[in-house]
């Protein structure tokens, strides 16, 4: 589980290069981000082997997503609404809910 988190992690931080590197321009960005990519992708292809692929898909997009947003708002200082909160906080929920019932 631990690395389909840590995979999540690197998903959201190349999000951010991309965004900073404005497309593919900035190197000096775009080359970590595409680091963070290759080792999301082995982090995902490992944890694949004790989580089944569609309980792993949806716990890592979840993830991803509420960090990229994040990450977002706190490093490229976009605005969020409420909205998009709670609609945050119920994905959390979902993967909560979908980590509980897998492990039964």
């Amino acid at each position: 589980m631990l690395l389909l988190l840590l995979s999540a992690v690197t998903e959201s931080c190349w999000n951010v290069c991309l965004k900073k590197s404005t497309g593919f321009t900035d190197w000096k960005v775009m080359g970590p981000g595409i680091l963070f990519m290759i080792t999301g992708i082995i982090m995902f292809k490992t944890s694949l082997k004790i989580i089944p692929l569609g309980v792993a898909v949806m716990i890592w997009s979840g993830v991803s997503l509420v960090l990229t947003i994040g990450l977002d708002v706190l490093y490229l200082k976009t605005r969020i609404d409420w909205l998009t909160a709670a609609f945050m906080v119920m994905c959390m929920v979902s993967i909560i809910g979908l980590n509980y019932a897998s492990g039964r």
